[in-house]
């Protein structure tokens, strides 16, 4: 693969994954965490930016002579690769139709150290060997969508940076401390009056007429009317309201079983 071709050969973008403090909040963030503003420090912003427009680089499209000259050097780390020209201009043209979509990035240094620090696979190292497109497809593809995921992440981090910090709002005024006390003391009173209604009911609501726990309707209501002469304070208001509730109630009843029964 010496001859392989007499055009300039394109540079090759080298991309260097985030630095750990900006790796780590894209990791975050592709897990459901938000960003928050105390994160993103005047370092970390910085590092953000640079890393977008590194990695903004390294998503352009490849060229075939940047694959080429990819491929130029891998030749010579590997076993059977292509020497003659016709089996050169080939092997890229097979590259390319498989990868021809992967970014600039993905062509790079440390990728081919990738592809040759392989680990044995049935006690063949598959790294010494010319790659086939679709296995050089599978180690760059990787790269190539965490490339993508840099670039939106540190847009992410970007824009909780350019974020303005909201004005400190002014204390509370007189007025407003006033109305919160004022609510909160009606709240207060509305919790005591529920209590004492409920504490009401336990106390008087369970009562029945000579403890005969078979009345139902007229006849509750009838032998609680009876009993209403023995009961003073508390007792007999309740019991009072209670008479009322059951009458309606029972009324109620009745007429939804005349209108049965005549329909």
């Amino acid at each position: 693969m010496n001859h392989v071709t007499k055009d300039r050969l394109s540079v090759v973008t080298e991309y260097r994954p985030a630095v750990p403090a900006i790796a780590a909040l894209i990791d975050a963030r592709r897990e459901g965490m938000a960003i928050l503003p105390h994160d993103v420090t005047a370092v970390v912003a910085s590092q953000a930016r640079a890393q977008l427009e590194a990695a903004r680089q390294a998503m352009r499209p490849a060229s075939p002579q940047m694959v080429m000259g990819w491929l130029k050097k891998l030749a010579g780390m590997v076993a059977n690769a292509p020497t003659d020209e016709g089996a050169v201009r080939a092997a890229v043209e097979a590259v390319m139709e498989v990868c021809g979509d992967l970014p600039s990035g993905v062509w790079s240094a440390t990728s081919r150290q990738a592809w040759c620090r392989q680990p044995a696979v049935n006690g063949r190292l598959p790294g010494t060997f010319w790659p086939r497109p679709a296995e050089l497809y599978a180690l760059l593809r990787p790269i190539a969508d965490r490339i993508g995921r840099e670039v939106e992440g540190c847009k992410a981090i970007l824009s909780v940076a350019d974020q303005k910090p909201e004005a400190q709002r002014a204390g509370p005024t007189e007025a407003e401390r006033a109305a919160v006390a004022a609510r909160m003391d009606a709240l207060r009173r509305e919790r005591e009056a529920r209590e004492a209604e409920e504490a009401r009911v336990r106390e008087f609501g369970s009562y029945m007429p000579g403890n005969d726990t078979t009345l139902r309707g007229w006849d509750l209501i009838r032998a609680l009317e009876a009993d209403l002469p023995k009961m003073v304070g508390d007792m007999r208001a309740f019991t009072v309201e209670r008479i009322s509730m059951l009458r309606a109630a029972t009324e109620a009843a009745d007429a939804l079983l005349r209108n049965t029964k005549n329909g």
